[in-house]
């Protein structure tokens, strides 16, 4: 049974919205993908975003280990990521130029199951913290979208 580490309470879980910015037309195509698997297969996309830390002088870096999940909140069934769009799996990393940059990549996962009400998005990494963003609600389009901080 895997229990979420609590030394990275920093990121949320939130409906985006309307953004002030207009979607990329990558992010459309991908909308645009979703609906189509979610009548053939069935698939979960999230739509995340991150923000280069101000702490680090370059801006950092980013990458997703492929031992990136998504966990019923309350069963802890586990489904495994399927594929990471625009962003490197680990050790390849994305070096960001300065702090304050803005990376935008989907990660694709099977379709949550219905009975889940909520979910977590995890990324294990031994030995470090990786991404964890809590109790995502189910919706039924399999879209999503969150920001990482």
């Amino acid at each position: 049974m895997f229990v979420p580490s609590t030394k990275r309470k920093d990121m949320k879980w939130y409906p985006l919205g309307q953004p002030e910015e207009k979607p990329l037309e990558n992010e459309m195509l991908w909308t645009s993908l979703a609906c189509k698997a979610q009548e053939v297969d069935g698939q979960t996309f999230l739509h995340c975003r991150y923000v280069s830390k101000p702490k680090y002088q370059n801006g950092g870096w980013v990458n997703i280990y492929e031992s990136t999940y998504l966990v019923n909140a309350d069963t802890k069934d586990m489904l495994p990521m399927v594929q990471a769009y625009n962003v490197p799996i680990s050790p390849a990393k994305h070096h960001f130029r300065k702090p304050g940059q803005l990376k935008q990549f989907t990660l694709l996962f099977p379709k949550v199951p219905k009975h889940w009400k909520r979910f977590h998005l995890l990324e294990m990494v031994k030995g470090s913290d990786g991404f964890q963003v809590l109790d995502i609600l189910r919706n039924d389009s399999g879209v999503y979208h969150i920001q990482l901080t």
